[in-house]
């Protein structure tokens, strides 16, 4: 069965002791765990002023680990970001990150109408992280919060052809939205913890919506994998959830 992980980080993080592999390591880690490919983005563009460095940097240390797809990380709120899309152009996903729970601001302001027509316009698949880190761990000195469903759902309602990925909710949140019928999106697995998780997902959401992601290093890949793994699915939805969703999305 062919694996992508669709939640990835590498680099260093200041708050917790992470795994600091280098993008040999991180490729060996995943492979050991069964994971083929993994779309990863660069940690430091979370806190940095500009993600731009962070994301050359990325795009430098997998150029030789094809197995890591670079998901690079932009910031609408700065004046720039027409040079930031500029730069994912140079690796091999049409896509970016957005964070903006670290980046704060709020996706459906109307200042950044530009730069969602823009990225319409080049054809950029958007993927959205609402939390790194379970606010409970959190670094007691660091004020964000994870972007909730109540504050997505404008973003969802204000750009309904834009259908981004969008990580890191629970099922109560996925449940939240699925209320007032705000589906023009998909989602990873990694933060939903339920009863038979997976096959909860399978019973209550459209089945092309989901794909698989660990968030590791932050979560453990092999805990996320077992949730997928121990699933009662028909074979055609595990293929799904495991890379078909994730190829048919990015186009891999």
């Amino acid at each position: 069965m062919s694996l992508i992980d669709t939640n990835v980080h590498l680099g260093p993080w200041p708050f917790s002791f992470l795994p600091e592999f280098n993008a040999p390591q991180l490729a060996a880690h995943l492979a050991a765990e069964g994971i083929d490919r993994a779309l990863v983005s660069p940690l430091p563009a979370a806190l940095a002023p500009d993600p731009l460095p962070a994301n050359r940097t990325l795009f430098a240390a997998v150029r030789r680990t094809p197995t890591l797809l670079p998901l690079p990380v932009v910031n609408p709120a700065l004046a720039h970001w027409r040079e930031q899309l500029d730069a994912t152009a140079t690796g091999p996903l049409r896509a970016i990150k957005l964070l903006p729970p670290y980046h704060n601001y709020r996706p459906e302001a109307p200042r950044f109408a530009a730069f969602f027509a823009e990225v319409a316009a080049r054809h950029l698949k958007v993927v959205v992280e609402t939390r790194l880190e379970d606010d409970r761990h959190r670094y007691h000195g660091l004020s964000v919060k994870a972007l909730t469903a109540k504050q997505l759902a404008p973003f969802l309602q204000r750009y309904p052809d834009l259908r981004p990925l969008v990580l890191g909710l629970g099922l109560p949140e996925l449940r939240e939205l699925a209320q007032q019928k705000l589906t023009a999106f998909s989602f990873d697995t990694a933060f939903v913890e339920w009863t038979d998780s997976i096959a909860t997902l399978a019973k209550e959401f459209s089945t092309d919506r989901v794909m698989f992601g660990s968030h590791a290093p932050f979560l453990v890949a092999r805990a996320s994998l077992a949730k997928l793994t121990t699933a009662q699915l028909p074979a055609a939805v595990r293929r799904a959830f495991s890379s078909r969703n994730a190829e048919k999305f990015f186009g891999l």
